[in-house]
C-alpha cells in the first residue's frame, strides 16, 4: 500500500514536502505583468537589421557616441547594442558604394559612359550615405518622437497628480493612479518607475521622482518643475501644500502656452516654404513645361514631368512638412472614443444596424468616372501619346478630367464616409468635456451648500438643461431613483451605469475623484469638484489660446488647400493646353509656307514640326495627380498642426478638401480653357494662321 515502517504514507510525505509547482503563489504587479508583456514584443525592422549586420561587420562606435546611442536604446527599449548600430552604418554605406562603382564599371565595359552616367553613379553612393546616416542616427530621433509624443500627456499627468494629491498626499498612489488613467510612451516611462519602485531599485517614491524629474529637465522644463512641485508638497503643511499643488498645474499649462507661442512663430517661415514648394514653384515649372515639350521633344518625356511633378516635388514637400511638424511641441491628448458603444468598425459606416464597408463604395465611384474615359482613349489611342496628327478637343480634355475627378472623389467618399460618424462621436465627447466643467462647478455649489446630491443633480439639470452634459446627470438621477443604485453604481455600474454614454476618460477619471471623496465626506466631495472645476477651466482656457495662436497659421494652409492651389493650377492647366495648341497651329502653319528655297523658314520649321511628347491630356493628368497628393499633403499638415495626432480628424478634413479643392480645379480648367482657346483661335484666324487640325 506504500506505507512506510512508522505508518506513513510516502506519497502523502512526498506531497507535503515537495508541493507542485502550480500550487505555488503567483506574486506579481499589475505593473511587472504590463512591464513584461511589452519585453516580450517582436524585434522590430530596425532592430532585426542591426543584428544582421553586426554578424556581417563588426563596428565599434566612437566614446561620445557610444554614449549617445546607449542612452537612446536604453530610453527605447530597443534589444540591440550601440556596435550593432554602427555596424548597421557601415553595412549600408559600403552595399551603396559597391552598388555605384558596379555600375559606374559596367557601363564602361559597355563603352556607355557619360557623365550623366557618372552623376548618377555617385548619386546611388550619396544616396547611401544619407541612408546610413538616416540609421545611425535612428535611435536619438526615436526618443525625440517619443518623448515629443510623451509630451502629449504631460498635462493630463500633472493634473492626475495634483488631483489624487488632494484627496490623498501620498506620491505613489498619485504616480499609479496617473498611470492607470494616461496613455502612450509617458506611460509606459512611469510604469517603468513603479515598477523600478517595487523591485527596490529605489528606498522611496520621492527618490524615484528625483530621478525622474532629472531625466525630464532637458526635454520639458516645466513638466520636470510641476513634478518637483508635487513632490515636495508632502512637506509642507496641508493649506500650504494645496498652494503648491495649484501652483504646479499651472506651470505645466504656463509652459505649455509659451512653448507653443515660440512655435507658432517659427511657423510663419514654414508655411512660406512650403507655399513656395508646393505653389509658386509649380508654377513656374507648369509654365515652361510646355515651352520644354515643344523646344525640348527630343530629350524631355512624359516621365520626366510625372517623376518631377508626381514624385520628387511631394516627396520633398512631405519631408519638410515631417521635419516642421516634429518641432512640434505636443499639448493635449486626442480623445479615446475606442469604447463608445455606437462606434463603427473602421472602414465601415453605419445604417441602420447594418455596418456597410466604405472600399467597395469608394470603388464604384471610381469604376464609374474611369469608364467613358478608358473607353474613348482606348479608341483613341494617340491622344494619349505625342499627339502628332491627332485633334485635341475640349471633349478629349473632359475625359482625362473625368479620370482625376474619379480618383478624387473616390478617395474623398472613402475619407469621408469611413470617418464621418466616428468624427461625430468625439466631436460630440469634446463638446461635452467643455461642458463639464460648468456642470461639475454648478453640482459642486449646490453640494456645498447643503443640498443632498440626488436634490442637488436635480437641481443642476435644471441649471444646463440647454447643455449636452445634461443628459449624464439624467440618465444618473434615473438611476439612483428607479432602480435605488449609489451615487457610484449609477456612474460606474458596467450594464446601466450612465458613464457607459459618454466613454470619456477624462470625465470618467474626475467623477471617480468626486466619488472616492464623497467617502469621506459630502463636504470634502463638493469642496473636490469646485476645485476640479477650476482646473478644467485653466486647462480650457490653455487650449483656447493654442487655438488662436495657430488660427492665422491654419486658415493660410486651408486656403491654399480648398482655393488658391486647385483654383492656380486649374488655369495653368488650361494655358499649358493653350500653349501647346497655338505653337503646334504655328508650327503647321510655317510649314505650309515653306517651300525649297527658304532655307531660313525651313530651320524655324524643323523647330516645331518635331512634335510634343507630351498632350494636353496626359498633362492635365500629370498635373492633376500633382494636385491630389498636395492637397492630401496640406490636410494632414493642417490638422497636426491645429491637433496633433488626430487620425479621425485628419482623414475626415482631408476628405472634404480634396471633394472641394478637385470641384473648383475642374471649373477653372474648363471655364478657362473654353475662354481663352476661343479668344486665342479668334486671334489667329484674324491673322490668317489656322486650319492646322486645331
Amino acid at each position: 500500500m506504500g506505507f512506510s515502517e512508522s505508518g506513513t504514507d510516502d506519497s502523502a510525505e512526498r506531497r507535503v514536502m515537495l508541493p507542485p509547482r502550480e500550487r505555488l503563489p503567483k506574486i506579481s504587479s499589475r505593473e511587472y505583468r504590463i512591464f513584461r508583456k511589452r519585453r516580450r514584443k517582436k524585434a522590430g525592422w530596425y532592430e532585426r537589421l542591426a543584428r544582421i549586420s553586426e554578424k556581417i561587420i563588426v563596428a565599434n562606435p566612437d566614446r561620445k557616441m557610444k554614449e549617445d546611442l546607449e542612452a537612446a536604446i536604453a530610453f527605447t527599449g530597443m534589444r540591440i547594442s550601440p556596435g550593432s548600430v554602427m555596424s548597421l552604418f557601415v553595412c549600408t554605406v559600403l552595399l551603396f558604394v559597391v552598388l555605384g562603382v558596379s555600375f559606374i564599371l559596367a557601363l564602361f565595359i559597355m563603352n556607355s559612359l557619360s557623365t550623366v552616367m557618372i552623376m548618377s553613379g555617385l548619386m546611388i553612393i550619396a544616396l547611401g550615405l544619407l541612408i546610413g546616416y538616416y540609421f545611425l542616427k535612428y535611435p536619438i530621433n526615436m526618443v525625440k518622437a517619443m518623448r515629443i509624443r510623451a509630451s502629449s500627456q504631460v498635462v493630463l499627468a500633472v493634473l492626475y497628480m495634483v488631483i489624487s494629491m488632494r484627496l490623498s498626499p501620498n506620491l505613489e498612489r498619485a504616480l499609479q493612479f496617473t498611470v492607470s488613467n494616461i496613455s502612450g510612451e509617458l506611460a509606459v516611462d512611469m510604469r517603468k518607475l513603479l515598477w523600478d519602485i517595487e523591485m527596490g531599485r529605489y528606498y522611496s517614491a520621492n527618490e524615484a521622482l528625483s530621478d525622474y524629474i532629472k531625466k525630464w529637465k532637458p526635454e520639458n522644463e516645466e513638466f520636470a518643475e510641476a513634478l518637483r512641485l508635487i513632490r515636495d508638497s508632502q512637506t509642507h503643511t496641508p493649506e500650504k501644500a494645496m498652494e503648491v499643488l495649484d501652483e504646479a498645474l499651472d506651470v505645466i499649462l504656463e509652459g505649455t502656452k509659451t512653448r507653443m507661442k515660440h512655435y507658432s512663430q517659427e511657423l510663419q517661415l514654414p508655411v512660406n516654404v512650403i507655399h513656395m514648394l508646393g505653389i509658386l514653384l509649380p508654377i513656374l515649372g507648369t509654365i515652361m513645361a510646355p515651352l520644354a515639350a515643344v523646344f525640348m521633344s527630343d530629350t524631355i518625356t512624359p516621365w520626366h514631368f510625372v517623376i518631377g511633378y508626381d514624385i520628387i516635388l511631394p516627396v520633398v514637400i512631405l519631408w519638410f512638412i515631417n521635419t516642421t511638424l516634429s518641432k512640434r511641441p505636443m499639448t493635449f491628448s486626442r480623445i479615446d472614443i475606442s469604447h463608445h458603444p455606437d462606434l463603427p468598425p473602421e472602414g465601415t459606416v453605419s445604417v441602420g444596424k447594418r455596418r456597410i464597408p466604405v472600399m467597395p463604395l469608394a470603388f464604384l465611384v471610381l469604376m464609374a468616372f474611369f469608364s467613358l474615359p478608358v473607353i474613348f482613349f482606348s479608341e483613341n489611342p494617340g491622344l494619349l501619346l505625342s499627339g502628332e496628327g491627332t485633334e485635341h478637343s475640349m471633349f478629349s480634355s473632359a475625359m482625362s478630367l473625368f479620370m482625376i475627378i474619379g480618383v478624387a472623389f473616390s478617395l474623398s467618399l472613402y475619407f469621408v464616409l469611413s470617418n464621418y460618424q466616428r468624427y461625430r462621436i468625439q466631436e460630440s465627447i469634446k463638446k461635452t468635456e467643455g461642458e463639464f466643467e460648468l456642470a461639475l462647478f454648478q453640482l459642486g455649489n449646490r453640494i456645498s451648500g447643503g443640498t443632498p446630491t440626488e436634490l442637488a443633480l436635480e437641481k443642476v439639470i435644471d441649471d444646463v438643461k440647454d447643455l449636452e452634459i445634461a443628459n449624464l446627470f439624467r440618465l444618473t438621477l434615473r438611476n439612483i431613483r428607479s432602480l435605488g443604485m449609489t451615487f457610484r453604481s449609477a456612474l460606474f455600474d458596467r450594464r446601466w451605469g450612465s458613464l457607459r454614454y459618454y466613454p470619456s476618460v477624462l470625465i470618467r477619471n474626475v467623477m471617480y475623484v468626486v466619488v472616492e471623496t464623497a467617502r469621506t465626506g459630502v463636504r470634502y466631495a463638493a469642496e473636490s469638484m469646485l476645485r476640479i472645476s477650476r482646473y478644467l477651466k485653466n486647462v480650457r482656457e490653455t487650449q483656447e489660446y493654442i487655438r488662436e495662436l495657430l488660427a492665422e497659421t491654419v486658415s493660410s494652409m486651408k486656403f491654399q488647400a480648398y482655393f488658391l492651389t486647385p483654383m492656380i493650377t486649374g488655369l495653368i492647366v488650361s494655358m499649358a493646353d493653350i500653349i501647346v495648341k497655338v505653337l503646334s497651329t504655328l508650327g503647321c502653319y510655317l510649314e505650309s509656307m515653306v517651300t525649297g528655297e527658304m532655307d531660313m523658314f525651313g530651320n524655324i520649321t524643323n523647330l516645331f514640326s518635331s512634335g510634343t511628347p507630351i498632350s494636353p491630356e496626359v498633362f492635365q493628368l500629370i498635373v492633376g495627380v500633382y494636385l491630389i497628393e498636395v492637397i492630401i499633403i496640406l490636410g494632414i499638415f493642417t490638422t497636426k498642426i491645429s491637433e496633433g495626432e488626430n487620425r479621425i480628424s485628419q482623414w475626415y478634413n482631408v476628405g472634404k478638401m480634396l471633394a472641394i479643392g478637385i470641384v473648383i480645379y475642374s471649373l477653372v480648367a474648363m471655364t478657362s480653357s473654353a475662354m481663352f482657346g476661343d479668344l486665342i483661335a479668334g486671334a489667329l484666324s484674324g491673322l490668317g494662321v489656322g486650319g492646322c487640325g486645331t
